[in-house]
């Protein structure tokens, strides 16, 4: 992304008694026919894991994008991290920015918490663009696969063991299964994976999937949800985690709205995976819905 694109940062009060304080960045000339576009990362991730799409865009879309509260360079409180905190999260963004409708694209943790926010507040979404989205897993997700891909998969993983992983070393490994093109998990992705997790308060955010994952599911949501306005899935051929031929037919019964393309040659992370192939798609996404 352009090196002279600032951090912004805003103080988000989530409740009466907390609050944090939020980075995200803007892109691109302000429009009044399109709805801008908001960037929402997966776990682990933060606003650099777009940095081979959003540039494409920001040249006639109106872009925001946001680390999640507890991931990239936003704070880390100890609270309850779920998929209703990060949708609560858009919320007040889309407040802050006075902006009445917003195209959604996530990625998995992020494309999740898209869903939840469209589902409570479909007036507010103009699209949904989801790239491998995680919170419906069938029966294809092991201990180790769950959260992360290893990172920290497993229930009864505590602050010793997160530390053992939240390292160069253990965030290669974790990595490199959500990529087919493995030259991708370079030393400037895995020290932009890695730097968060010595942030205080780290393990209460990365620790949330594996303590609580019923947190980050989307199995309570009726099937069809409310939102009822146009969705894209977009799914990397080689995401063994999350098969798109196990993982789509279970968001099209939550989406049924939504149309299904899978790029090969890409694995979970598909947005930085194969980001040409990926910007292909979201372009033509985007020239259909505006």
């Amino acid at each position: 992304m352009s090196s002279h694109v600032k951090d912004k940062y805003f103080i988000w009060q989530f409740s009466s008694e907390d609050e944090a304080k939020i980075r995200y960045q803007e892109y691109g000339p302000d429009n009044v026919d399109r709805a801008p576009l908001l960037f929402i990362h997966g776990y682990g991730a933060m606003i650099e894991h777009w940095n081979q799409n959003i540039p494409a865009f920001a040249h006639e879309h109106k872009i925001y994008a946001m680390d999640l509260i507890g991931f990239g360079k936003s704070q880390k409180p100890n609270v309850r991290y779920c998929l209703e905190l990060f949708a609560a999260q858009i919320e007040a963004f889309m407040q802050l920015k006075k902006i009445d409708s917003v195209i959604i694209v996530g990625h998995s943790m992020g494309a999740a918490s898209g869903i939840y926010f469209a589902h409570h507040k479909p007036e507010k979404v103009k699209a949904l663009v989801l790239a491998n989205p995680s919170g419906l897993f069938g029966d294809t997700m092991d201990g180790m696969t769950s959260v992360f891909f290893g990172l920290v998969g497993s229930p009864i993983i505590g602050e010793v063991l997160f530390s053992a992983f939240a390292n160069p070393v253990g965030v290669s490994q974790s990595l490199m299964p959500t990529y087919f093109n493995q030259n991708k998990v370079d030393i400037r992705l895995i020290n932009q994976f890695s730097t968060p997790l010595r942030d205080k308060g780290a393990q209460y955010s990365y620790l949330s999937p594996s303590k609580r994952p019923h947190d980050f599911r989307l199995d309570n949501l009726p099937r069809p949800s409310n939102y009822k306005g146009q969705a894209f899935l977009v799914w990397g051929a080689e995401d063994t985690a999350l098969p798109p031929s196990k993982i789509i037919p279970e968001f099209q019964q939550l989406l049924p709205q939504a149309g299904a393309f899978i790029v090969p040659k890409a694995s979970h992370c598909i947005h930085h995976d194969a980001h040409e192939a990926f910007n292909k798609r979201l372009d033509y996404i985007l020239e259909s819905i505006l």
